[in-house]
Parts: structure tokens; C-alpha cells; sequence
């Protein structure tokens, strides 16, 4: 389905009867990552959305900010006229939760935060690393045209960065990777639950630790033998965890 917020389209889903789970997903992710899971989610009212640059949902005419996301997702609920219960994100989505439930924009009862970030103070590194990569990339693959655009990303790969995925949300991108939310995360006292894949390596299971002491209404949940994507690789798993914590 299509809606028309804050003059951008999106694309979003609504599905099932129940408590109204409101669910954002990763960057450079779309609101499908949520197929799965939400099969084993039956007892909620499901709401998904593509975030403005990803999916079906239209690119912000300008670079925007965690808080920027965080506004336009209580617009879109503002505009269907829904108040949703319970928040779920998902790495960057959990970044969009953190922010709009520390800053007080949208008020849930609960949140679940799978594999989120925005507590490690990564830009420089992150951004360092990428740059000197793609310098040596090129110094080294430019006598072969044919085969450096291929090896250049995984180059970027090997670094963790998203760069190479942003396309238009480039500056979006920059913007967002470098606000650490660990202020907005303390400033949360509502019951949390924080799913976590052992073997992380996007947002290393330090991070959720991390949040796990900052937000004093929360439990930790750890999945051994899985990673980034926790949710899609263990989706009976964490729905379980995900019914017992919101029901």
C-alpha cells in the first residue's frame, strides 16, 4: 500500500488483528526482511514500512538525520492515526527506536532493539579504513578496469562498510553512522528487550551489552551460532523470545 507523508510516498504493509507492532527495518534493508518473522508473529497487528530511500518509498530530497528518520516514522503513524504499543527495529531501524523513544517522539509501551545500532563511536574508523581501502583498491586494480569495480566492493566489504550501498543516501549515510545515541538510550526507562546474534559482526555483541547497561528496563537475549540478521537466520527463535517479552 501507498500514503503520502510529509510529501514523500512510502510503501508500507498492515497486517493482522491484535496490539499494534510497529516494525523498521536495517539500512539498505526493505520491509520484506520482515516476511518471516512476522508468519510467527500472528497475535499482532503488524506495521512495516520501506524508511524514505529504501524499497518502494521515495529518497528525501535532502540528507537527513536519526532524529529526521525518527520524526517521519510518528508522521506516518500520525497519518494512518495509530498509536503503536510495541516498536521493533532492526539495526538501523533500532538506531530510528532509539532515538524517537529516548527523545520522546513516539511513546510505546515496549521496544524491541534486534542487533541495534547506534552506540559505538565508529565514524572515524569506519570511515578511515573505507577511504584508505578504496585508495589501494584503486593504486592496485587500476591496470584492470574490468574486474576492479567487482573487487573494490568487496575491498569495502571487508572494511564493514555500507558505503558502497548508499547510492543517493550517501550524505544520509555520513549523518546518521556518526551519531552515537547512547545519551537518547539512557534517556529510555521503558521495558527493552535487545536480541542479539552471538556472532555479530555488523553490530558486535558489545554494543548490546552496552545498550543492556544503559537502558535500565532491559533484558539481553543472546542467540548463539547466528549473526547480523538473527531474526531471519532464527526466526521461531526470536519470535518466541519477542511473544513472551511484549504478551
Amino acid at each position: 500500500m501507498k500514503l503520502i507523508v510529509d510529501n514523500l510516498a512510502v510503501e508500507y504493509a498492515d497486517e493482522g488483528a491484535g496490539p499494534i507492532l510497529l516494525m523498521l527495518h536495517g539500512w539498505g534493508n526493505t520491509m520484506q526482511y520482515f516476511d518471516t518473522l512476522c508468519e510467527q508473529l500472528k497475535e499482532f497487528r503488524t506495521l512495516r514500512l520501506d524508511l524514505p530511500g529504501f524499497g518502494s518509498s521515495e529518497v528525501p530530497r535532502e540528507p537527513w538525520n536519526v532524529e529526521r528518520y525518527a520524526r517521519f516514522v510518528a508522521a506516518f503513524c500520525k497519518k494512518l492515526n495509530i498509536e503503536p504499543k510495541f516498536i521493533l527495529g532492526h539495526s538501523f531501524g533500532g538506531r530510528i527506536t532509539t532515538k524517537a523513544v529516548g527523545a520522546n517522539i513516539l511513546r510505546p509501551e515496549k521496544i524491541v532493539l534486534i542487533a541495534s545500532a547506534g552506540v559505538a563511536d565508529r565514524k572515524e574508523l569506519r570511515l578511515k579504513a573505507s577511504s584508505f581501502v578504496a585508495k589501494v583498491g584503486k593504486a592496485i586494480l587500476s591496470p584492470f578496469p574490468s574486474i576492479s569495480a567487482r573487487a573494490r566492493r568487496r575491498l569495502y566489504d571487508m572494511t564493514g562498510s555500507d558505503y558502497l550501498k548508499t547510492g543517493a543516501l550517501a550524505d544520509t549515510f555520513v549523518l546518521t553512522i556518526g551519531e552515537n545515541l547512547s545519551a537518547d538510550a539512557a534517556n529510555i526507562s521503558l521495558p527493552t528487550l535487545l536480541v542479539w546474534g552471538h556472532n555479530d559482526i555488523v553490530t558486535p555483541l558489545s554494543e548490546g551489552k552496552k545498550l543492556h547497561a544503559l537502558i535500565v528496563h532491559s533484558q539481553l537475549e543472546v542467540i548463539p551460532h547466528a549473526g547480523h540478521f538473527v531474526y531471519r537466520e532464527h526466526p521461531k527463535e526470536v519470535a518466541d523470545l519477542i511473544k513472551k517479552f511484549l504478551v
